[in-house]
């Protein structure tokens, strides 16, 4: 890539948006971070900050704008960091101005519930002509460290293997290590389960159950979470890798952890809309649990831990309840079959 076409285009003005912008910005790009909110840009104009990161000032090279048109003009990458919720009405007004020769990276991890479908799926469904310039980013990576070049590591998968070479390319820094995948089901599908996972996580936590139990839920969790994804035609393995168990260890047990924090509260008899309204946070698990749910019902896989965290933030379940269904469930060998 010439020099002069480093010009991206960041879909969204969060804490992930933001640090992504760090990272593309210490890559030689020019910047612009496009900001539904009035307040975010304001705040941005007057501080250099975005009010979901404080504390961060970005580089010169990033700006901000309201104006998708001037975002998107010119720029030979786009990425899409806004919240699961908002894909597809962002993507069905946005998908067909994406310049032809800029390359798409999905950084949303969830489900669009309406349609049960990936968020790459739900651009390139609004774009066809996105397809094979696609790819999504995904793996254990909080915004505030990323934000503060503290060392990582991630997963970009693409169909296309230029696309997904060009682009791990452009993200790779001596403090973010970038992975190349193929699987992009896989690594998609990690990335939105593990906050169903870490709800959980946090649930037991708030109870104050022991670690034992936490590892338990991890562990079993994962193996929810490589059911659902092969059935949905992901190769087992990726679910062993930075995308799958290293991005549910991190937010099943990370402080900066909003999902786990949320499960906390509600282990500790806050309801979910408490928490939500209290903190302002996004709480992606919130929303993709109702997603996987109806997922596992479609493909017919057992979920038992999903199941319960959908009872209990959607239809009341009592929290001790619902350890002791997962408990209480029939006995079964741990090395049954993934597509069981």
């Amino acid at each position: 890539m010439r020099e002069m076409d480093k010009k991206a285009c960041i879909l969204g003005s969060g804490a992930w948006a933001g640090a992504l912008a760090i990272i593309l910005s210490d890559n030689g790009f020019d910047v612009t971070l496009w900001a539904r909110n009035s307040h975010t840009r304001e705040f941005f104009s007057e501080a250099r900050m975005l009010p979901k990161l404080p504390g961060v000032c970005l580089p010169d090279t990033v700006n901000i704008t309201g104006c998708a048109d001037e975002g998107l003009s010119q720029a030979s990458l786009v990425v899409s960091a806004i919240p699961s919720s908002a894909v597809s009405s962002v993507a069905n007004s946005l998908a067909m101005y994406i310049p032809p020769y800029a390359f798409l990276v999905s950084a949303t991890k969830g489900f669009d519930y309406t349609s049960l479908k990936r968020p790459s799926q739900v651009w390139v469904e609004a774009n066809p002509e996105l397809r094979l310039r696609t790819c999504v980013l995904s793996g254990p990576n909080f915004a505030k460290e990323i934000a503060g070049r503290l060392p990582a590591a991630t997963v970009v998968a693409g169909e296309d293997e230029s696309a997904r070479l060009t682009v791990q390319k452009q993200f790779m820094t001596p403090y973010f290590r970038v992975y190349s995948h193929d699987d992009v089901v896989g690594v998609e599908v990690g990335g939105a389960l593990k906050n169903v996972i870490a709800l959980a996580c946090g649930m037991v936590e708030g109870m104050e159950l022991g670690d034992n139990a936490r590892a338990a839920i991890i562990s079993r969790g994962l193996a929810e979470m490589v059911r659902l994804g092969v059935s949905m035609g992901a190769e087992p393995l990726t679910f062993s890798g930075l995308s799958g168990l290293g991005d549910l260890v991190l937010t099943s047990t990370g402080k900066l952890s909003r999902n786990r924090q949320a499960g906390v509260a509600v282990g500790r008899g806050q309801s979910i809309t408490e928490f939500i309204e209290k903190t302002g946070y996004t709480v992606e698990g919130f929303q993709t649990v109702r997603a996987a749910r109806d997922l596992s019902l479609v493909h017919q896989v057992r979920m038992p831990i999903t199941d319960v965290v959908y009872r209990i933030l959607y239809e009341g379940m009592p929290v001790s309840d619902g350890v002791s269904e997962i408990m209480n469930r029939e006995a079964k060998p741990e090395s049954e079959p993934f597509f069981r």
